[in-house]
């Protein structure tokens, strides 16, 4: 068992997690500022077919997090392999996670934010996978010396945005997807940035 072998009921009886769902998203969010980079990157896609949950990852997702970490001097590490606990089934791959130490070539701690991308539908299981790896990034960090709480995390399919927040083992989970638009991808962007500020 992995972390994408994670089903929700898993998240109590081996985490010891209380799962809820709670609006805990500000209706007011930060502002991200204008990124012509990722503007120029979003309206040249009209010819890629983005049917795919790779393709979603790699054209939109992973140009978010792009964005959202030069921006804040963030390192981004793709497909990493984290490994925390095998014992307890913490451990694969994970789409996407970020940490606060810029430009590290290896994970440093504190880990605080993990993407997984997704099927167009977010279901349950898609919770639960990102839920386990916040759990084992939480581990991570204390490992470390970095008691860094909350820790957040989102599975996204690229258009929809699932929030996750993991503190005290409580898991809170947004209902408010955050939408991601061609035309205004800037509310994902203000999104993660108030996470982040809120987590300094």
């Amino acid at each position: 068992m992995a972390y994408n072998q994670f089903k929700l009921i898993d998240l109590k009886t081996k985490l010891g997690l209380q799962i809820t769902k709670e609006i805990w998203l500000s209706k007011e969010l930060a502002t991200f500022e204008r990124d012509v980079w990722l503007d120029n990157h979003l309206s040249s896609l009209g010819n890629i077919y983005l049917g795919t949950e790779k393709a979603r990852s790699e054209f939109i997702v992973a140009p978010i997090l792009h964005s959202f970490s030069r921006r804040n001097k963030l390192s981004v590490f793709s497909g990493y392999e984290f490994n925390i606990d095998k014992q307890n089934s913490l451990n694969g791959f994970c789409d996407f996670i970020l940490s606060t130490v810029n430009n590290s070539v290896i994970l440093e701690a504190p880990a605080f934010f993990v993407v997984e991308t997704k099927r167009i539908d977010i279901d349950d299981n898609a919770i639960a996978q990102c839920a386990a790896e916040l759990y084992a990034a939480q581990i991570f960090n204390e490992q470390n010396k970095q008691h860094l709480m909350p820790i957040y995390g989102c599975a996204t399919s690229g258009y929809s945005w699932a929030m996750l927040k993991l503190a005290n083992n409580v898991l809170s989970i947004d209902p408010n997807y955050v939408p991601f638009t061609f035309g205004n991808p800037y509310f994902v962007l203000n999104t993660l940035q108030w996470i982040l500020e809120k987590s300094r």
